[in-house]
């Protein structure tokens, strides 16, 4: 795992390359998709030359789509690129077209969410539940006698 750096306008952006990923980024449309690219021998463009085109040229993926990017992870060995963004539909939509123009798939994954103090900060506070007893004697009930448990 090497990771590098990729700037954007002021932005600057996480790089990561992989050997291999995992299972979970080769869905079924991946295999789908891996094998249109090896049909149609669409060639696979160098990661850096893909970035500076998609960044800078590419007219299909929003600016905020764009500006929302914190990381990107890629394989050149499974083709895959994975945008790490909160905005990332049309990425989606245009994947198609981002396979023929690059070479590479497109997988777009949400960053992940640390937990907030606070929540931490709340469960903490609530009080702990005491074990209420009425008496540890035993009651006579007629002629029943039921002994309570201590």
């Amino acid at each position: 795992m090497v990771i590098e750096e990729f700037k954007f306008l002021e932005k600057t952006i996480e790089l990561e390359k992989r050997e291999e990923l995992g299972s979970a980024y080769k869905v079924r449309s991946y295999s789908d998709k891996m094998k249109l690219m090896e049909s149609k021998e669409i060639p696979q463009k160098p990661i850096l030359d893909v970035l500076n085109h998609l960044f800078t040229e590419n007219k299909e993926i929003s600016t905020k789509t764009k500006n929302s990017i914190s990381k990107i992870i890629y394989s050149l060995n499974d083709r895959i690129i994975i945008l790490i963004t909160t905005f990332g539909q049309d990425v989606i939509w245009k994947r198609n077209n981002l396979i023929y123009t690059y070479g590479w798939f497109f997988y777009v994954s949400k960053p992940k969410t640390k937990p907030s103090k606070q929540k931490k900060g709340k469960k903490k506070k609530e009080p702990k539940k005491e074990e209420i007893t009425i008496s540890k004697e035993i009651l006579h009930l007629g002629d029943f006698s039921i002994p309570l448990k201590e």
